[in-house]
């Protein structure tokens, strides 16, 4: 059989969008067989996903790899001159910032006009905005115009399908780091992964008032992870591996995460494990598919806009932590979640 080939740069992004992208482009393998889907992605995924996703996806690593569609959150007038050198973009996300933005301007409708112009001229394709609210999977996927045949509910089906086969391997021997140690206890304890670059990381006083007795899993080069230490909470590390964190979660009695990168992988590879909803939207955020426990946002200002705490200390309804900490029902829903 003659395939068509599919080259598309997946580097760009955060670590969960990427691991989305890999679970929807498998999926999109099985739908579309006539495609050779070919994604280059970080190489510290490169274990994780030829173990997972490389009897149907092509891996490639090498830096200097030059493939024809590249994933960008840019705006127009920065994409302006790599349009003109001919490089061709995928933007998921332009049409989800003006959906979640509270308070739009002119430049918006003009910046929403435009990218529907140079996504009928193909430079720059992004999905359309009827599927805003679904799966972010799937749009990460339908910006391509060569598979836009692909509708949601054959999409979510595939998806069913393939999560029995990915949950499978990802319960077997996935590739960790040598320096991985999973304390003696950990069975009989919760795990959480507090972290995540904007509002969703858990505070310190709340894992103290909550859940002062849970394992608190970080990033080894976490700075983070010292402010936990100091006050006293136990604290455990996974490494360059992302098969760390799935290692972890299945050898604790139950895994709580923010919503952020473990928690994308924990929903392919878990059930015994809730998913703490403070930023994103519930329906574009949680696999269709997930089987474990989601705690939603409460709050009247969600959804929110992803802003990096390093470089903007407030949100944009000018908080420094998430109101979600602080709500009764919030909290009572997540010790609820827990099937101990």
């Amino acid at each position: 059989m003659k395939y068509k080939s599919i080259e598309i740069d997946s580097v760009k992004g955060g670590n969960g969008d990427i691991w989305m992208r890999l679970v929807s482009f498998y999926s999109a393998a099985a739908l579309l067989p006539e495609y050779k889907f070919e994604i280059k992605i970080p190489y510290l995924f490169k274990n994780l996903a030829e173990f997972v996703f490389g009897d149907r996806l092509t891996i490639v690593t090498q830096k200097d790899a030059v493939m024809k569609y590249s994933y960008s959150s840019l705006g127009l007038k920065d994409l302006v001159k790599p349009i003109l050198r001919g490089n061709k973009f995928i933007s998921p996300y332009q049409r989800a910032v003006y959906r979640d933005k509270k308070k739009k301007q002119l430049k918006d409708y003009i910046n929403l006009m435009l990218f529907s112009v140079a996504d009928s001229l193909g430079i720059i394709q992004v999905p359309s905005s009827k599927w805003i609210e679904v799966y972010q999977g799937y749009l990460e996927i339908i910006g391509l115009k060569k598979i836009r045949s692909i509708s949601y509910a054959a999409f979510v089906a595939q998806l069913k399908t393939d999560y029995d086969i990915t949950l499978a391997k990802l319960g077997g021997a996935v590739p960790t780091s040598p320096k991985l140690e999973i304390p003696a206890d950990l069975c009989y304890n919760l795990i959480i992964f507090p972290t995540g670059t904007s509002r969703q990381f858990i505070p310190v006083w709340w894992a103290k008032q909550f859940l002062p007795g849970a394992y608190y899993a970080f990033f080894y080069k976490d700075n983070e992870a010292e402010s936990f230490k100091e006050a006293g909470l136990k604290t455990v590390f996974f490494y360059e591996e992302p098969g760390d964190i799935i290692k972890l979660s299945y050898a604790a009695k139950w895994t709580i995460s923010t919503d952020s990168f473990p928690s994308h992988l924990l929903q392919s590879a878990s059930k015994k494990c809730t998913v703490l909803i403070t930023e994103v939207l519930k329906s574009r955020i949680i696999s269709p598919v997930f089987k474990g426990k989601v705690v939603d946002s409460v709050v009247a200002c969600h959804p929110c806009l992803h802003m990096d705490r390093k470089n903007h200390p407030k949100c944009a309804a000018g908080y420094t932590e998430c109101l979600n900490w602080k709500e009764e029902i919030y909290n009572r829903n997540i010790l609820n979640s827990m099937n101990l």
